[in-house]
């Protein structure tokens, strides 16, 4: 059965189905229309990217454990987050901005609001930009990338971890890192939960990150992959947990998704075992599902939701497909002949 280091696997299956659970129930608000799909009384779309989580610990950390150099390493993340993110904010800024902003050009292009969207290329994130989509019920340009700064401090939490394990030890057995992603998951989700005004902006990023240290402790401690069963139970308690304190969803998330994702992620099945194969349009997907589902209001505003979600997801994946073909790959690509320069091990295929 294939491991997390093959590519005949259901993570790209996986994050395929999140990106589009984010695009799909991303409709509900972006149309004005109240109680979005919910799981576990999660709504959809934050669900999916607590699945991104769980996973991009997972895989990462697994990447740390298989070459722990710091360079290729980072030439890795790097590779994977920002050449797409630059197309899809700077396409936003002059390209979709101009042909729909209410105010002038000139002033549109005058405001300091345009010039600061840029700033989403450095993780930092700004949502909008003059005149862009300001009547809707979301007056936003991209929603969604609120989580790249967090993921990517996560990423670099995996290096520190590995780079202080090495000062702490020549070697330091993985066990013993993995306890301290677990360590790290508790501290974590303890700030999560304090009822802090200083805690509330970045509270929904600490609520995702506690996923990600999970994903990383388990790829730490050596776990190539989750039986059924144990998923299933995991699964029950889940249900089981939020039926009886629904007040703790987000607790029984923490303590079950991981699992339940890696158990079906770590396994070969006919049909969606090479939903990869044609590329990874994910994160295209994800990147691109919010513009696209706000032009969509903007341009057919009366249409039923359903046709509204269903023109967004289609018109997402066609741009997804471009994106990963003319960009993601190319960029891959030249960071894994970056990463690889001198090196004598591989860098892990399925941690992108």
């Amino acid at each position: 059965m294939p491991g997390p280091g093959s590519r005949d696997n259901k993570f790209d299956a996986i994050r395929l189905a999140a990106a589009l659970a984010v695009v799909i129930g991303h409709g509900w608000p972006l149309n004005g229309v109240a109680h979005p799909p919910a799981i576990g009384g999660i709504p959809v779309f934050t669900l999916a990217v607590y699945v991104f989580f769980s996973l991009s610990g997972y895989l990462v950390g697994t990447s740390w454990v298989r070459d722990s150099r710091p360079v290729p390493f980072l030439v890795r993340r790097v590779s994977r987050i920002f050449p797409a993110l630059i197309v899809v904010v700077v396409l936003s800024v002059f390209v979709i901005g101009p042909l729909v902003t209410t105010v002038g050009l000139t002033e549109y292009f005058a405001s300091p609001t345009t010039w600061r969207y840029l700033s989403n290329v450095t993780l930092l994130a700004s949502y909008d930009l003059p005149g862009v989509f300001a009547e809707h019920p979301r007056p936003v340009v991209n929603g969604a990338l609120w989580t790249l700064g967090p993921e990517f401090l996560c990423y670099l939490g995996v290096l520190a971890v590995g780079l202080l394990a090495r000062l702490a030890r020549r070697r330091v057995p993985g066990p013993a890192v993995a306890a301290a992603f677990g360590v790290l998951a508790v501290v974590i989700a303890g700030l999560a939960l304090t009822p802090a005004p200083a805690l509330d902006e970045p509270r929904p990023a600490l609520q995702a990150m506690v996923f990600f240290a999970v994903g990383a402790m388990l790829a730490h401690a050596g776990v190539r992959r989750i039986p059924l069963l144990p998923a299933a139970i995991l699964l029950v308690a889940w249900i089981a947990g939020v039926l009886l304190l629904p007040e703790l969803r987000l607790v029984w998330a923490w303590f079950a998704l991981t699992g339940i994702v890696l158990a079906v992620g770590t396994r070969s099945w006919p049909v969606v075992r090479r939903a990869g194969r044609f590329g990874d349009i994910s994160y295209g997907t994800y990147l691109w599902g919010f513009p696209i589902q706000q032009l969509v209001v903007l341009l057919a505003p009366d249409v039923p939701l359903a046709v509204s979600i269903l023109a967004a997801v289609v018109g997402t994946l066609a741009i997804a497909a471009v994106s990963w073909h003319l960009v993601e790959k190319p960029s891959l690509a030249l960071g894994r002949r970056i990463a690889a320069r001198g090196l004598t091990s591989a860098p892990h295929p399925a941690a992108r």
